[in-house]
């Protein structure tokens, strides 16, 4: 994506208020545009197709076709606008279908419009993001999960180059291509270089999917300046 321009932005929401409240919100934000607004899942495919957003925020549950149908179907249509999640349940069961479902992050609608603009340029720059109370639950699960996840995780990574495992390490802790190019002394294009071959090696269908793998393998990252 340009970076050199405003990062589009469509709203899928089928409440009214809601989509005008997130739009004033976004919009207080000169490096952010609106370039349209949906009521419905069918109407916000529609509009992904023709208007070709960089970021969808999406509602989870709507009339006719709710946003976890909608996300699935972007994925299936191979949509290149990354999808940001934004609803008031945070329970397991749509974070868990969310993310499988390809999803760049997932946020709250409680979550404040400072983190909301932040997950909206953190989700367009590559980035995977959660708001606060869904990484804790995301965290939580990952714990409850039986040692076997662990060393499952710890024998995939173990497949990488240490060059690819420095760049997953420091996609685990959140950080953009940019951000990564920059820790490790690289271009951008190399960092996605790396991030599709360690999707590829992961069988991780997004970099949401690598992040969670990377914690469960342990790795953490030190991103002081080098």
């Amino acid at each position: 994506m340009n970076e050199t321009r405003p990062v589009r932005v469509l709203v899928v929401d089928d409440d009214s208020l809601i989509r005008a409240g997130l739009c004033t919100v976004l919009r207080s934000d000169d490096t952010l545009e609106i370039v349209g607004e949906a009521e419905n899942g069918y109407r916000g495919i529609e509009l992904a197709q023709r208007l070709e957003p960089d970021v969808i925020l999406m509602d989870i549950r709507m009339p006719q076709l709710d946003g976890l149908a909608a996300l699935e179907l972007l994925q299936n249509q191979a949509s290149t606008a990354k999808v940001l999640v934004l609803t008031t349940f945070g329970e397991e069961e749509y974070i868990d279908r969310a993310l499988s479902a390809g999803a760049s992050g997932f946020m709250l609608k409680s979550s404040s419009p400072l983190e909301l603009i932040g997950g909206v340029h953190a989700v367009a720059q590559g980035a995977a993001t959660l708001s606060p109370r869904i990484a804790q639950r995301v965290v939580e699960r990952i714990r409850g999960i039986d040692t076997g996840a662990s060393s499952t995780a710890a024998a995939l990574v173990a497949t990488l180059t240490g060059r690819e495992r420095e760049v997953l390490t420091l996609l685990g802790s959140g950080s953009s291509n940019a951000e990564i190019a920059a820790h490790m002394v690289i271009t951008e294009a190399t960092v996605k270089g790396y991030v599709t071959a360690i999707l590829v090696k992961l069988g991780a269908r997004n970099r949401v999917e690598a992040a969670l793998i990377a914690f469960q393998a342990g790795l953490k990252a030190n991103t002081e300046p080098r």
